[in-house]
């Protein structure tokens, strides 16, 4: 098989004024304070209304929200997400219309919550951990409260969208005479267009994530292990407001091939390649998701080091030049950068994704995953924010490349959010 040869490794698109009219807007907020930049409480508002559009939408009562990511995004409250993750204590009832119910063990006061929050009811909480043994009858408690609430907003409709639960919650709200529908859907198509406010959120956490970038390439040395290089990551996170990782993906070497392990005690070589991909939710609890691979000096890049990364920057720069508002999702697929025979076993798993309050929907998948079944289909519309994807590597290869953008959505080109600089001993 002959190798593959990239023959457009021009980066130029990387400072094109085309794609850099957002971050030339606002790079004077981004430098100062960050919690100068967004207007929360309008933030808050958009959200909250962007998701009672999506319940009407999918004719129901209202929502349920048990996700910390999804109860934030409906009422900008948050509290120890990790840990209601598993042991859900906070969630929230979003009717149709009119104001929200939330449910808390901590009860904060309601003069510090949004003005659209109307009541707020300690958190019968079904989860073992608390509950012990009377998990089920929390279920049932808990379950009659909420038809009480669909009752008193849904005029005669007892559909309601829910998300994680425990499933003797769910069995006590069928028994209620409910009709359960999964919120994810309505959350996610809520989430996918962002407001300004919300994009400038975004680009923060952009912001603080390409310090941690410049912090990784200029600690990385012969000798250092991948936990040690990946912990500046969550330093600037964290001395930043930000939250929590998705992932700890930063590796060196062969364990750059196949791509997507976590960061080990591994020592890194001279002369090996070391790829991140920053996964981290930022301030705002809004995500940055890009990816760099970087050269280990005082090495000089082999010609094969050097063939994968340019492939990756022709494949990442060939699909940031064609999306656009208007462009299906299947369309967009086709005709995106065609994954060379040689590196196909080792692309990454979508072409693009959105991004937001972590990975979102769209998850754009390769051409030769769509089906004439496939549910997928989308058009891509103003204010998404999406996150364009590379991984080039050969399944008997020694080392992976991964590079990822983030960028907006506009009827033009698109925006670029991240613009960390490629690496010119990778390019030349």
């Amino acid at each position: 098989m002959n190798k593959y040869q990239p023959s457009n490794i021009d980066v130029s698109w990387q400072k094109d004024p085309k794609h850099m009219g957002f971050i030339i807007e606002h790079l004077d907020l981004m430098l100062e304070d960050c919690e100068k930049i967004p207007d929360m409480a309008r933030v808050a508002a958009y959200r909250y209304e962007r998701i009672q559009e999506q319940i009407v939408r999918n004719d129901c009562a209202g929502a349920l929200l048990l996700s910390p990511m999804n109860v934030r995004y409906a009422t900008e409250t948050f509290y120890a997400p990790i840990t209601n993750m598993h042991s859900p204590t906070r969630s929230v009832f979003v009717p149709n219309s009119g104001s929200a119910t939330l449910y808390d063990l901590a009860t904060p006061g309601l003069d510090s919550l949004p003005d659209f929050i109307g009541e707020l009811r300690d958190a019968p909480v079904t989860a073992y951990f608390i509950a012990g043994d009377s998990y089920a009858d929390q279920s049932r408690r808990w379950a009659k409260e909420v038809a009480d609430l669909v009752r008193s907003h849904g005029s005669g409709c007892k559909r309601i969208a829910i998300d994680i639960s425990e499933p003797e919650f769910v069995m006590a709200l069928y028994s209620e005479g409910l009709e359960i529908v999964n919120a994810e859907r309505i959350v996610e198509r809520a989430a996918a267009i962002k407001s300004d406010d919300e994009i400038l959120c975004i680009a923060a956490s952009v912001f603080v994530a390409e310090r941690g970038l410049t912090k990784i390439r200029e600690h990385l040395q012969a000798g250092i292990t991948e936990q040690a290089l990946w912990a500046h990551l969550p330093y600037e996170n964290a001395i930043n407001g930000g939250g929590w990782f998705e992932y700890s993906i930063l590796t060196s070497g062969e364990r750059t091939n196949p791509w997507g392990r976590e960061c080990s005690d591994k020592v890194i070589k001279a002369g090996e390649l070391v790829s991140v991909d920053t996964g981290m939710i930022g301030a705002f609890g809004y995500g940055a998701d890009i990816s760099r691979t970087f050269h280990c000096k005082p090495s000089i890049p082999s010609p094969e080091q050097k063939r994968l990364y340019q492939t990756a920057v022709e494949n990442l720069g060939f699909n940031i030049e064609l999306i656009c508002a208007g462009m299906s999702f299947r369309e967009f697929s086709e005709k995106s950068w065609k994954v060379p025979e040689e590196f196909w076993l080792r692309r990454y798993n979508s072409v693009a994704h959105g991004v937001g309050m972590g990975n979102e929907w769209p998850h754009i998948p390769f051409a030769a995953h769509w089906n004439d079944q496939d549910k997928r289909e989308g058009i891509f519309e103003e204010n998404m924010v999406m996150a364009i994807e590379s991984c080039i590597g050969c399944e008997d290869g020694n080392e992976c490349v991964k590079l990822e953008e983030m960028v907006v959505v506009t009827k033009g080109k698109c925006q670029l959010l991240s613009t960390f600089p490629f690496e010119d001993d990778l390019l030349t």
